[in-house]
C-alpha cells in the first residue's frame, strides 16, 4: 500500500517515474494468485460493486496513479476476460483509494 499512498500524495517512486517520462508496469498485481483469496467480497464491493475479488485488486492497481501498464498472468481465458473486463472499468478516483488504504491500513 505504501507506493499507492505516496503516489496520493505527490511523491515516491510512481510520480517520480511519471516525471521523468516513464512508464510504469505493475507486475504481479495479485501476487502470485494470492491477493484474491484475502480480499472478500466485502472489500471488493467497496472498491467497486459487482466486480469479483480478482477484479477488484486488479482494478485497483491499474487506477493508481502513475500507473501506466499492468503485467499479469491468467490460466485460461476466463481468467484474462475477468481481467480485461477489469480494467475495462472506470478508473477508481483518488478519493476512492485513500477509502481503500484506509480500510487496509485499519487494525
Amino acid at each position: 500500500m505504501t507506493p499507492i499512498t505516496q503516489a496520493l500524495d505527490g511523491w515516491g517512486p510512481l510520480p517520480a517515474a511519471a516525471d521523468a517520462g516513464l512508464r510504469v508496469m505493475a507486475s504481479a498485481p495479485l501476487h502470485g494468485g494470492e491477493l484474491p483469496g484475502m480480499v472478500g467480497q466485502e472489500l471488493a464491493d467497496l472498491i467497486r460493486p459487482g466486480l469479483t475479488p480478482a477484479q477488484a485488486c486488479v482494478l485497483a492497481v491499474a487506477s493508481c496513479p502513475g500507473v501506466t501498464d499492468v503485467l499479469l498472468a491468467a490460466s485460461g481465458a476466463p481468467h484474462w476476460r475477468e481481467a480485461a473486463e477489469a480494467v475495462a472499468q472506470p478508473s477508481l478516483t483518488a478519493a476512492k483509494l485513500r477509502e481503500i488504504t484506509g480500510v487496509l491500513a485499519s487494525p
